[in-house]
């Protein structure tokens, strides 16, 4: 799943999306034509988000409170993984490339192996399938934070749920300093820890997750001159509001239908599988989506919500019951994750 799916990424990056290309007369007919010409390599990988990751990787962090050109709304685990492999001689656009992608494959094995132990091995392998396959996957191999953080939390939670407390603590801690809903965790933790009567070191857990997030609030202070830069700094990114994104949707935009129906379809159907879902799923799974709708960070939504991990043990749930419908939206999924892959590296806008 992790190759295959990967592979289709590398063609139409590094094939498709370059063979596509006009000379500059013609882009007008090409519906993904962004007056950008990509040609192969690894720079490709890096657009949007990723060049601020290979920025922050080579030079550190920037920040003023006057405008949006700042990298400090960046999370720091990941550049600082990537600068840890350009110390090593590695090209900082394969070190992020690397890590995103390896870290993909260990989140899909981590998934695989937790969803086989809580059901069966049918659940586990469309689980696999549809973390792998989503469109959005792609962000799990371009230089985002979307392959180590489903890792990340994934294998926080699987080590809660089995009493692995010191292990939670720490994917948690490192889950929080990789990306801003990575705090879902900590009321998560706690508040499994308060409904199932759980030890004292379940709830330290939850306070040990908030290690990252409150290192990066010390660096911001101490090497910024503001403990809240990150956040700060997002007021000067234009936001879509809810308002917009349903009027996309009434106008039978793609982009709004996937945004509300990834956000209240997620919703819709962890209460629908709550018999078969455990607390600590639940709860990761309405924390997550209630950080997303109030946060106002609405233009990547619909990637954002692919990265919590119980909305694809749910569809795999229900591809486990129904494979005839697994098989035509894995296939539907290759389509857009071909599509997606092309877009992005002709610097169009996906997520």
């Amino acid at each position: 799943m992790w190759f295959l799916s990967r592979s289709v990424i590398a063609i139409g990056m590094q094939i498709i999306a370059p063979l596509a290309s006009l000379p500059p007369e013609d882009w007008a007919p090409l519906s993904f034509a962004s007056g950008f010409l990509p040609k192969s390599g690894w720079e490709l990988f890096s657009h949007w988000d990723g060049k601020w990751y290979v920025q922050i990787a080579n030079l550190g962090y920037t920040y003023a409170d006057d405008g949006p050109n700042y990298s400090v709304a960046f999370y720091p685990l990941f550049p600082l993984l990537m600068r840890g492999l350009t110390n090593l001689g590695m090209q900082v656009e394969v070190a992020g490339v690397l890590i995103n992608s390896l870290a993909f494959l260990g989140a899909l094995a981590v998934v695989y192996f937790w969803v086989e132990e809580r059901y069966d091995t049918g659940a586990a392998k469309w689980t696999t399938a549809v973390l792998a396959w989503c469109p959005f996957s792609l962000f799990c191999t371009v230089i985002y934070t979307e392959g180590l953080f489903l890792f990340l939390t994934a294998s926080a939670l699987r080590a809660f749920e089995r009493g692995e407390y010191i292990w939670a603590a720490f994917w948690g801690a490192l889950t929080t300093a990789t990306r801003g809903p990575g705090v879902a965790l900590i009321p998560t933790f706690l508040l499994t820890a308060w409904m199932e009567k759980r030890p004292p070191l379940a709830y330290a857990a939850g306070f040990g997750s908030a290690i990252g997030f409150f290192s990066f609030i010390l660096y911001c202070a101490i090497n910024l001159g503001d403990p809240l830069a990150f956040i700060h700094i997002q007021k000067h990114w234009p936001q879509p509001t809810w308002w917009e994104i349903f009027k996309d949707l009434f106008s039978f935009s793609l982009s709004g239908a996937t945004k509300v129906g990834m956000v209240l379809g997620g919703g819709f159907l962890l209460w629908y599988l709550r018999k078969r879902l455990s607390i600590t799923i639940i709860c990761f799974g309405f924390c997550s989506l209630a950080l997303l709708v109030t946060s106002g960070a609405l233009h990547s939504v619909e990637r954002y919500a692919y990265g919590i991990v119980p909305l694809s043990i749910g569809v795999g749930l229900l591809l486990a019951d129904r494979p005839r419908w697994g098989y035509g939206l894995m296939g539907l999924f290759g389509i857009y994750l071909l599509r997606f892959s092309v877009r992005f590296a002709s610097w169009l806008w996906v997520a």
